[in-house]
Order: C-alpha cells, then sequence, then structure tokens
C-alpha cells in the first residue's frame, strides 16, 4: 500500500512538473503563432489557401493545450485544485478566471471587437451561438457548484471536525478519503466540461468566419491566451 501511495504520488509529481514544461514550449509556438496571425491580419497580399492553412494549424495548436491539461489533469490527484488557480497564469488572469480559464462567451467579445465586416446572416448565426454558449456556461456552473456544495454535506464535514478535534476512529479516515476522491473526480470533470466549451466555441465562431474575419479574430483570441498564461507574469508581480 505504502509501495503504491509513493509510487503515485511520484507520477502525479512528475506529470504536473511535465505539464509545465508543455506549457512553457507551447507559449513559445503561441507567440510564433499570434506574430503569424498579426502579419496575416495587416498583410493583403496573403492567399485564401495561406489564411485557411494558419487558421486551422492555429486551431489545432490551442487544443493540443487542452488535450495535454485533459490528460493531466485525469492523473493529477491532489494537485487537481492547482489548475482551477493555475501558477503559470499571471495575476491578470486570475481576476477573470472561470472555471481555470476565460469565459467561453468572452469569445463574442472579442469577435465584436476584432471584426466590423459581419454580414447580417453572420450576426445572426453569432447572436444564436451567444445564447447556446451562455445557457451551456450555465449548465457548467450549476454542476460546479453541486460539486462544490458536496463539500459541505453533513457527513463530510462531520468527519473532517473530527478529525481536527480527537482523530479519527475506525471508517472515518476511509469515509474522508472517499469523499475527497469524489471531490476531485468531480472538479476535474467540470474542468474538463469547461474547456470542451471553450474549444467548441472558438472553433464554431470561426466556421461561421470568412478566414481573413477569423485570422483577425484568433489573434486577438491567441493574444488573450498570452496574457493568461504569462510566463514572466509572476515575476513582474513582485517588481
Amino acid at each position: 500500500s505504502d509501495y503504491y501511495s509513493k509510487n503515485k504520488v511520484m507520477t502525479i509529481t512528475s506529470s504536473s512538473q511535465s505539464f509545465t514544461s508543455f506549457v512553457n514550449g507551447w507559449l513559445i509556438r503561441h507567440r510564433y503563432f499570434v506574430e503569424q496571425l498579426t502579419c496575416a491580419s495587416s498583410f493583403d497580399g496573403t492567399t485564401l489557401e495561406e489564411q485557411q492553412s494558419l487558421v486551422t494549424q492555429f486551431l489545432s495548436h490551442c487544443l493540443q493545450y487542452y488535450q495535454e491539461k485533459s490528460a493531466t489533469v485525469s492523473v493529477a490527484g491532489d494537485n487537481v485544485f492547482t489548475f482551477f488557480c493555475p501558477p503559470w497564469f499571471s495575476s491578470y488572469a486570475k481576476l477573470i478566471l472561470w472555471v481555470g480559464d476565460f469565459r467561453p462567451s468572452l469569445v463574442f467579445k472579442l469577435t465584436a471587437s476584432s471584426v466590423d465586416d459581419l454580414t447580417r446572416h453572420q450576426e445572426d448565426r453569432i447572436s444564436s451561438l451567444r445564447s447556446e454558449t451562455r445557457r451551456k456556461e450555465r449548465d457548467v456552473m450549476r454542476d460546479f457548484a453541486l460539486v462544490q456544495q458536496s463539500v459541505a454535506d453533513p457527513p463530510v464535514m462531520l468527519a473532517a471536525r473530527r478529525v481536527g478535534a480527537r482523530g479519527m476512529v475506525d471508517g472515518e479516515e476511509s469515509d474522508l478519503e472517499d469523499a475527497m476522491e469524489v471531490l476531485k473526480a468531480g472538479m476535474a470533470a467540470a474542468m474538463n466540461n469547461a474547456d470542451q466549451l471553450r474549444c467548441s466555441t472558438v472553433g464554431r465562431v470561426v466556421e461561421i468566419l470568412t478566414p481573413s474575419q477569423a485570422i483577425k479574430v484568433l489573434r486577438t483570441i491567441g493574444e488573450l491566451h498570452l496574457r493568461l498564461r504569462d510566463m514572466v507574469g509572476l515575476e513582474r508581480d513582485h517588481e
């Protein structure tokens, strides 16, 4: 049992460190993509094929982050709570976090501020998608609240108070451990649902736009990712 526990802790720690390393490499590639998007959005000579290729590559790059994150969260154990206020996020990010990252409906504000030539048909489709996204956001938040509420359920709180007061009698320790496992699994599921909504919202907005419009929106979203995941953000905070 001790051997299993020690190995589980080592796996969790190494996977968390591995993800931090992945994020640093991902950010370097991300800055390159944002530069490419900036050039493409300001250079009229970019062909339709080049624009579409860049859009596809950037969406794949963003999806890679969330896939890697999901794989890490699935074995994160106690570290799952770290993903709700990640140390690799800047202090600015921590002010606007929504279930561990940006709120999906923020994409619609970024679209409105980036693109000024939407057709009436595009506006109608985006408006419909916005309503659907906000409804799904409420579903995610409801599930997230239920997970958090489960911690305050009488059996869990009673067991926790006993730990502090006099230690545990037989069975109480495993009851509390079981409750915490349920909490961690629920938190991980809520985060995965939120991340899926983030990814699908960006993808569905891009489907409504022309490649040149998508380039402008993705550039803005790319810049948001940089502000959220600023590697030097924490150092700047102390300056």
